[in-house]
């Protein structure tokens, strides 16, 4: 007999929290975008909406925790293990080959040195000192978290059985990729299988803290890169 999924909540419940995950992690650069409109010499302005910022992301931290360990049932992350580390390197060596190799054909096929969510990140890290900060901590440090929390820990426990592998890899990989503004079929695949990787991370190490931690590399990395090319 099959494992069955684990929730007690109805399908129809388990979707709503999900796409409302979805929908919040968007919500959260909105405040970057009200800091966008205020001016410099409104600095009391300007502090109000990083605090709020950096809050949302606090409370939507705190809302996925809950919400998976919910469904899981069980300790979402633990101490990183050797094997762990392991198989992080491993995801990251397979990001350097797929950012690469696939960057390289989207130059070539339409013309983009970037995607269309770095270069996005890119204008908003621009247009002020404030976004700037906030956007280099946030996207390293903070993003990480909260996508792990929905994209892998929360999807894969709310919504598949304890044996499964390459369903969730794919399905993971798929809307993560929709979460980051691809605009042409090659960026989306790097996102697609960005997501796919970690997720195959998480399920090979069972472990959030490992997925997280890889996710924070890439973007630790993704981020210094960025932070040279605006400062050129």
């Amino acid at each position: 007999m099959e494992p069955e999924i684990k929730s007690s909540r109805s399908l129809l419940t388990r979707l709503t929290f999900f796409v409302a995950g979805f929908v919040l992690i968007q919500c959260v650069q909105l405040w970057l975008l009200a800091m966008r409109a205020i001016k410099a010499n409104q600095i009391g302005l300007q502090l109000t909406v990083s605090i709020a910022y950096l809050a949302s992301f606090g409370l939507l931290i705190w809302l996925l925790v809950r919400v998976v360990s919910q469904e899981r049932k069980a300790a979402i992350w633990h101490r990183i293990s050797g094997l762990d580390v392991k198989l992080a390197v491993g995801g990251f060596v397979a990001f350097y080959v797929i950012e690469m190799g696939l960057g390289t054909l989207n130059q070539l096929l339409f013309n983009q040195q970037q995607t269309q969510n770095t270069q996005t990140i890119n204008t908003l890290m621009g247009s002020s000192p404030w976004t700037f900060y906030l956007l280099a901590f946030s996207a390293t440090f903070l993003s990480p978290v909260i996508e792990e929390l929905l994209f892998r820990g929360y999807l894969f426990n709310a919504f598949f059985k304890k044996d499964q592998l390459w369903l969730p890899v794919v399905v993971s990989g798929v809307v993560f990729s929709l979460a980051h503004a691809s605009s042409n079929p090659v960026s989306f695949l790097i996102y697609a299988l960005l997501g796919a990787i970690l997720m195959w991370v998480y399920r090979q190490t069972d472990n959030l803290a490992t997925s997280i931690s890889l996710h924070f590399l890439n973007n630790f990395i993704a981020m210094g890169l960025t932070i040279l090319n605006l400062n050129h």
